[in-house]
């Protein structure tokens, strides 16, 4: 009965997402990022679960500071923008180059040049914030080569659509499993002097390196610091944020995480895992609408 059930879910999911690209594909741009923000103000009404979840994480960090009434503004703010960014990420890969340069603004630019002058590659760390669907596809209209590292989607049609948006969007994904497999791609990416895209603000349920978050305890992914430790590839944390007007972009390109190498490698991992995440901190605290906060970030 529940194989059942999740088979019946997982066609529903697929004919969602191909209604979805249909539909947003009939229209240009701006009417799709319209009509994803009315879905969004819908879609607040009808799943409870993601706004209760939003609502909690945002009372924990922000509880002291809003009213309940301005958090629940926050909320409907957030579905808002989520639905927006999807239907923005099926127009934006029909858009023409020029296009897509418009609707994107990179501030920083020359922070990435510099960081794959050295040949090994760049570890950009970011986070579910603004339309970060587009940042991929945003850095390949300029040419640059980028990886993404990505989770699987159990059910296969619903992945199949979604890599060949990937695929139209024009960059590269590396799945986090086979974990072997994964590895080895990412090594091959940086390597071959390409932009490896690795998204540091989940959960990290195994394996993960105890943060704050904050202030509160958290466990984020070891991953861009070891690679980074292991390869020379420099660390740039960069980040989408949606601009007042609702439907453009600006991708900031930070300055290069700062490595502490000082210690042991346990103690060297730590510590730098906790200063990115610092950095997602606080865009997160300069943009909390734009951050996707329906998820169980934090370890208590």
């Amino acid at each position: 009965m529940k194989k059942a059930a999740k088979r019946f879910r997982d066609y529903i999911s697929s004919i969602g997402l191909w209604f979805l690209i249909r539909v947003v594909r009939a229209v240009d741009y701006r009417r799709a990022s319209a009509l994803g923000a009315r879905l969004g103000r819908m879609a607040y009404h009808v799943v409870p679960r993601h706004r209760t979840a939003s609502l909690r994480n945002l009372s924990r960090v922000f509880g002291d500071k809003k009213t309940p009434e301005q958090l629940e503004e926050m909320v409907k703010t957030l579905f808002e923008g989520f639905f927006r960014s999807a239907f923005e990420c099926v127009a934006y890969g029909s858009l023409p180059p020029e296009a897509k340069r418009e609707c994107v603004h990179i501030v920083g630019k020359e922070k990435l040049d510099e960081a794959l002058a050295s040949g090994r590659g760049v570890i950009s760390v970011s986070a579910h914030l603004g339309n970060f669907l587009i940042l991929m596809g945003r850095l390949a209209v300029d040419g640059y080569h980028v990886d993404l590292v990505v989770k699987k989607m159990k059910d296969k049609k619903v992945e199949d659509r979604l890599q060949s948006l990937r695929n139209e969007l024009g960059y590269h994904s590396i799945y986090v499993n086979p974990r072997i497999q994964s590895v080895k791609a990412s090594l091959a990416s940086l390597r071959n002097n390409h932009v490896l895209v690795l998204l540091g603000d989940q959960r990290q349920r195994s394996g993960g390196i105890d943060v704050t978050f904050f202030g509160i305890p958290a466990s984020a992914a070891s991953g861009p610091i070891s690679l980074s430790l292991s390869t020379g590839a420099t660390v740039l944390p960069m980040f989408m944020v949606r601009n007042q007007d609702g439907i453009t972009h600006t991708l900031f390109v930070e300055d290069p995480l700062e490595m502490s190498i000082a210690g042991s490698k346990e103690d060297n991992i730590r510590t730098n895992v906790q200063k990115y995440t610092d950095v997602i901190e606080s865009y997160v605290s300069r943009y909390p609408t734009q951050w996707t906060w329906g998820h169980s970030r934090w370890t208590q």
